[in-house]
């Protein structure tokens, strides 16, 4: 029975999930009797120690070095044995008065009450050691502070020190050790026992020969930092009819017959723009700037249009020798939220009273002049709270000519941290004998062909979703996340929800969510059978994957569909099988491309949009605007780096449980 018991306890003991913890202290006793018993011995005692070691430490024959004393040997045990030099007739007796008056010193120093008042003598002299080290002594011929092995601090300074024990660095204390042992042990000159090194046959350290003649152009150096003083006068010098890559941007007033440079504010060691940075050639700046009230930020806005309209952009830097000036117009231009552009008829004086949020000058190239310039403002939210911090952004963007003809890729041959995620979508066929193509190689110039996950993200100041269709909020390749936001829908009325189809307006209200949560151009779950992601960050064409979709109550089946039903008595409409949120998982490998060549290539190997959970949504009839949550994660998994197995340790935990279980039932 007591066998039985006992295998009950371990049985129960294992199937305790591990949810608490314990924590174990020591006890402490709280008997302060004994405690005030002890003390008083045991006081006495550090205090004559102490002392002892304070008068030992300050004599003239001991040593200054924070190193823990070593023992001194005798001749009695002395190992190995060396043969004694024999005293000559002519060596006078060695005085005992020394070791006398050491040891009525340390008498002295140990018989000293506990109310005692006066310091223990401190030697008054130091030995004059090559090998003089202190740890505490960092001021040359000055006297430190509470440092009692100072040789600098005169005997009345050093009485009201404490003498601490100061131990030095470990760096120096290595060094210090190794001069006086080898190999771990103590050398016998310094401590003659049963363990010590007599002789070493250590080699010595080789020292680099010094180098008379050092030559510092393969190192790096700090650049010259009155370069950015350079005058006028020094760069029209040395004008070219080209831009190189950082030369300063060069604007031209052609009632003057001046040139200058295109400045833009720039924030330095605060958020308020109090400098100005040259614009320079193909290298883009951003700045943010943060405004007082909206007048400093119209006052700023006004300053930079005012310059366009009166200045032109040279699309080379400006040579002396040419008499007529080929100068272009900076052309003012609203940049939508699309990512289009509105730009007025040239000679139309546009009036630009609306409230700005970002300035972006956008330069065409073809890498040696500037083709093209134009300035893009964009117009900041309507809504707006005084309680909020006013920013203007200020950009410089370049691009080619043909920059619209190119191809989105994500890296030289795999993908490369960071970079977005590329897709593509099967082009519809005419006849069912047609090959299938895919948009990325046969779209044409189309510009409306996007090769990218769109990710949603929420407006400024509110958490309401919005998708937009740009490089920024894309999902980058490696990039872990996981966002969530309202999606406002309004409800049809009470009237016509009688009457209505409900299973089309709940299957319309998805297909809204599926627009948020699929890739662009996806409202049904049916279109993603034509997404396919490209395996390389530079694709090719027969390196793309499918989309996989799973739906974990269902692997190998579609999920049900939707449906939607009203209730006339709690006047709610009711819509079930909705999905609210999808994960995409990514299984990722370093692979060795074209024959091996190129190694360490990150690969895409599998992709699948794994669906959220089923909700069942009721809306209250009088509710003419209502909002849903949505959520959507991915994730990266990296097919080579080793992972904890639960699966294992679930089994492994059965399989005990069922062997005691066993046990228990054979007793």
């Amino acid at each position: 029975m007591e066998q039985k018991c006992l295998l009950l306890w371990m049985l129960c003991f294992i199937t305790v999930p591990h949810s608490h913890t314990i924590k174990i202290g020591i006890s402490h006793s709280y008997n302060t009797t004994a405690t005030t018993t002890q003390t008083t011995p045991t006081t006495t005692e550090i205090l004559g120690t102490t002392a002892a070691t304070v008068s030992a430490m300050t004599e003239p024959g001991s040593s200054m070095s924070p190193l823990p004393e070593l023992a001194t040997s005798t001749p009695s045990n002395t190992f190995p044995p060396r043969p004694q030099p024999k005293p000559s007739a002519t060596d006078a007796p060695k005085s005992s008065a020394t070791p006398a008056a050491t040891v009525a010193a340390t008498d002295t120093a140990d018989a000293q009450p506990l109310n005692a008042t006066e310091t223990p003598k401190i030697a008054t002299s130091f030995p004059d050691d090559s090998f003089y080290f202190c740890s505490c002594d960092l001021r040359s011929e000055m006297c430190d502070l509470n440092c009692c092995c100072d040789r600098d601090c005169p005997t009345e300074t050093r009485q009201v020190f404490s003498c601490l024990k100061v131990l030095a660095p470990p760096q120096l204390l290595s060094r210090l050790e190794d001069f006086q042992y080898t190999h771990g042990l103590p050398t016998c000159q310094i401590n003659d026992g049963w363990l010590c090194v007599f002789r070493s046959n250590t080699k010595p350290a080789k020292l680099k020969p010094l180098i008379k003649n050092f030559d510092a152009s393969q190192y790096q150096k700090w650049p010259d930092p009155l370069a950015a003083y350079e005058t006028e006068d020094t760069v029209a010098q040395a004008s070219s009819s080209l831009y190189k890559l950082g030369e300063p941007l060069q604007l031209w007033h052609p009632d003057s017959k001046q040139w200058t440079t295109f400045d833009l504010p720039m924030a330095y060691e605060s958020a308020q723009c109090q400098l100005k940075q040259p614009a320079r050639h193909l290298q883009p700046m951003v700045s943010h700037c943060l405004m007082r009230d909206q007048t400093h930020m119209q006052e700023s806005v006004w300053a930079l249009l005012n310059l366009t309209a009166s200045h032109q952009l040279l699309p080379k830097p400006r040579d002396l020798e040419e008499q007529e000036v080929e100068a272009l117009s900076i052309q003012i231009c609203q940049k939508l939220d699309s990512g289009g552009m509105l730009c007025p008829e040239p000679g139309n004086d546009t009036q630009w009273d609306m409230p700005v949020e970002s300035l972006e000058l956008q330069l065409l190239h073809n890498f040696t002049n500037i083709l093209e310039a134009k300035l893009l403002i964009k117009e900041a939210a309507a809504e707006y709270d005084d309680m909020e911090a006013l920013w203007l952004h200020f950009a410089v963007t370049f691009a080619t000519a043909n920059e619209s003809l190119a191809k989105p890729s994500s890296g030289p041959l795999g993908y490369l941290a960071g970079a977005p995620v590329i897709l593509s979508r099967l082009l519809p066929q005419n006849t069912s004998e047609d090959r299938q193509l895919l948009s990325y190689f046969h779209a044409g110039n189309d510009r409306q062909v996007y090769h990218w996950l769109p990710l949603f993200s929420r407006k400024p100041r509110s958490r309401n979703c919005q998708r937009k269709l740009d490089e920024e909020q894309v999902l980058r390749f490696g990039v872990d996340l996981a966002k969530q936001c309202l999606l406002q829908q309004a409800t049809p009325p009470p009237a016509i929800q009688e009457k209505a189809n409900h299973t089309e307006f709940c299957k319309s209200l998805q297909a809204e969510i599926w627009k948020k949560l699929l890739p662009h151009n996806c409202s049904s779950l049916e279109e993603m059978n034509q997404v396919f992601v490209s395996q390389l960050g530079r694709p090719q064409p027969d390196r793309w994957i499918p989309i996989q979709l799973h739906f974990e109550e269902r692997a190998h089946d579609m999920p049900p569909p939707v449906q939607g039903f009203y209730d006339e008595v709690q006047q709610s409409l009711s819509c079930r099988n909705m999905f609210l949120s999808v994960s995409y998982e990514f299984h990722v490998a370093d692979l060795a491309l074209l024959a091996g060549r190129v190694p360490h290539q990150r690969v895409l190997q599998h992709a699948r949009v794994v669906l959220g959970q089923r909700h069942d949504l009721e809306f209250d009839g009088s509710e003419e605007l209502v909002e849903l949550p949505l959520g959507v994660s991915a994730m990266f998994y990296n097919l080579e780096k080793s992972r904890p197995n639960g699966a294992a340790t679930v089994l492994v935990h059965r399989i005990i449980m069922a062997m005691m279980m066993l046990l228990w039932l054979s007793l």
